[in-house]
């Protein structure tokens, strides 16, 4: 089967999506994270020039009450002038007034293109740094007070609500140099840690990819052997080991089961073929007795076609069960009775555990399934052993067990027993005869009424096969 290819330029490396994807990520987070800091910061910092500016404000109201006392309680117009020049150089335009009202000093009158000049500056300057800022001349007007008396009064006017120094906007700027410089290093550092991440998750996915590859073209040998610390990656590394195990068996399986379908059509075909020449060589006659092997022969190869077709209907179309209420102990010594002859020439003891269990089945079929697991223990149990049978309650199940004293079952052939064809008699004489698809027709029915079927065995000590079945 052909991959999917992506058109050209398309087709991006799962490393690269997920180095890309982290590092996206990362900076969408930290510019996000920065562009809300910095508002916030703003917002701080606009409240803090604000105060600032209120305290500017008061230290002026306080410097011209303490100059009045030095001046011998009385206005000094030349100390005005220097209190208002310095002023200026803070951004503040004074007017000072006496108690009638009338004005002593005014930098409007003392420079008032220096004044304009001022506030068009930083008129400039705040649009620049905040576009759309809504700004223009504000005043605010204090008394001056000495001793309680109100000597005067100052309007004090400056570019609202509030103006950046030259101060504030170097540290404005030395703030979002830092926050520029530090979105680039986190960004390196992403990088560096995505990447770092993509190839811990990228590589053992390759890997998975390459090793399927592989068995996807009958490569079942390879294991991935990952060491991760992601329990998705491990997950997945287990499924392709389990999945890779599995293949492996049944395409050994499927192997032997070519082999053992050739073997028992091999058997019969040459007996036929053999009996045949010789008659028609004229070295046997075609008497009573060579037809009669003949025809041995012939319903043989009948009986295994004939399992085979049961098999592939009871997989292929499913198995049509007519349920109903059957007393399933009566129904196990009605099959006993039927093996009376058999067991009777083996001398083998049969023990039973049956108490009285109705159970909801295809009575038809729980007979096959029973004749198939019995007929199992008298061929491969030696003369004089035991075979029990048993059945119990258990919950919402019926326990169905048999059990004899045969020659056993090897660990190795256990897991396959269910497998068509499969059999642990290498020999496969006719002694122990049978084409080895009578177990797996019993799993197919067991599991057609929903139950479960196991097997458990001791070479030299017997077997024991397990059924449980819902009611």
């Amino acid at each position: 089967m052909k991959r999917l290819q992506h058109p050209l330029g398309m087709r991006r490396s799962l490393r690269f999506k997920i180095t890309v994807s982290f590092l996206l990520m990362t900076l969408i987070t930290f510019t996000l994270f920065g562009i809300l800091a910095n508002v916030i910061f703003r917002k701080q910092f606009e409240n803090y020039v604000i105060e600032n500016l209120n305290q500017k404000n008061t230290g002026v109201v306080s410097t011209l009450e303490s100059r009045y006392s030095d001046w011998s309680n009385q206005w000094d117009v030349a100390g005005l002038d220097n209190i208002g020049i310095g002023a200026m150089s803070d951004g503040l335009i004074l007017r000072v007034s006496d108690q009638s009202g009338s004005v002593l000093w005014d930098a409007m009158v003392h420079d008032s293109g220096m004044c304009a000049s001022m506030l068009q500056t930083m008129a400039q300057t705040m649009q620049r740094q905040n576009a759309g800022f809504d700004g223009g001349y504000t005043e605010k007007t204090y008394q001056i007070t000495v001793r309680g008396n109100v000597v005067g009064s100052v309007a004090i006017g400056y570019y609202g609500p509030y103006f950046y120094t030259d101060n504030d906007i170097s540290y404005l700027r030395t703030l979002n140099l830092i926050i520029v410089l530090v979105t680039v290093l986190v960004g390196a550092v992403s990088l560096v840690f995505a990447t770092y991440m993509a190839k811990r998750l990228a590589d053992p996915i390759t890997r998975v990819i390459k090793t399927t590859d592989q068995i996807s073209e009958g490569n079942y040998s390879n294991r991935l052997y990952e060491t991760s610390n992601t329990r998705e990656i491990v997950e997945l590394t287990n499924a392709i080991n389990t999945l890779a195990e599995k293949l492996e068996k049944q395409e050994s399986l499927r192997k032997r089961l070519t082999a053992d379908v050739a073997h028992e059509l091999r058997t019969p075909l040459a007996n036929l073929q053999s009996h045949i020449e010789a008659i028609l060589d004229g070295v046997w006659e075609a008497d009573e007795r060579r037809l009669i092997s003949c025809h041995e022969e012939t319903i043989r190869l009948s009986k295994i076609v004939t399992d085979l077709e049961k098999l592939a209907r009871l997989e292929g179309e499913g198995v049509s069960l007519n349920k109903t209420d059957i007393d399933l102990s009566a129904l196990i010594r009605q099959v006993i009775n039927s093996f009376e002859k058999e067991l009777g020439s083996k001398s083998l003891t049969v023990k039973t555990a049956l108490p009285e269990i109705h159970l909801h089945a295809d009575g038809d079929r729980m007979t096959q399934i029973l004749t198939n697991l019995l007929s199992n223990a008298v061929k491969y149990t030696p003369a004089g052993g035991t075979i029990a049978l048993a059945a119990a309650d258990e919950n919402e199940k019926v326990r169905i067990s048999v059990k004899d004293t045969g020659i056993g079952i090897s660990q190795e052939d256990l897991p396959y027993i269910f497998e068509r064809f499969y059999r642990a008699d290498r020999s496969r004489s006719r002694d122990t005869g049978g084409s080895g698809i009578g177990l797996a027709i019993v799993k197919s029915l067991v599991t057609a009424h929903g139950g479960t079927i196991q097997a458990q065995s001791e070479p030299g000590k017997g077997s024991e096969f397990i059924i449980l079945m819902p009611k």
